[in-house]
């Protein structure tokens, strides 16, 4: 059932439509998405599984906290990937020096998983290069780190 829009309203639509940030944003967020899920494809990894694995290694032993910040990602999110992970082998979770608090770490079976990975992401990345051009790769990269600082993530509490 077709219904009749005010042309303002059309005209307002419209422009939401085709200008809005917030949709770009996502719909780019989902192509690239699924160009690394591609890329990753029979690794054993996901493309998110990948950067927490880096996320993890740059700073370990880094408490959920703290890597849920530097990601972006709440808190949810990440402890139900941590789970995944934890229970694959690929991470161990310590006690910190708080009893709330739980410090993430490689394994040595995630530190493989990890090394394995990488040559897989470097041709993700070339890829991604040659698609878009290096002009627009590096405009995008750069949009990108602008917009991340945009809408900071709050500040949650140390303990995990």
């Amino acid at each position: 059932m077709k219904t009749d829009i005010d042309p303002t309203q059309r005209a307002a639509l419209k422009k939401i439509a085709t200008t809005c940030l917030c949709q770009k944003a996502r719909k780019a967020a989902r192509t690239l998405t699924r160009f690394y899920d591609r890329r990753f494809a029979g690794s054993g990894i996901e493309p998110t599984q990948f950067h927490l694995l880096v996320g993890i290694r740059l700073t370990e032993p880094v408490t959920v906290n703290q890597l849920a910040s530097h990601l972006a990602l709440d808190r949810t999110t990440l402890t139900r990937n941590v789970a995944l992970l934890q229970k694959s082998g690929i991470i161990e979770i310590a006690r910190g020096q708080d009893a709330r608090q739980r410090k993430l770490s490689l394994t040595k079976a995630g530190r493989k998983m990890l090394e394995k990975s990488l040559p897989r992401w470097n041709r993700a990345q070339q890829s991604a290069v040659s698609a878009l051009g290096q002009e627009n790769f590096a405009r995008l990269s750069e949009a990108l780190s602008v917009l991340s600082k945009f809408a900071p993530t709050p500040e949650v509490p140390e303990h995990d």
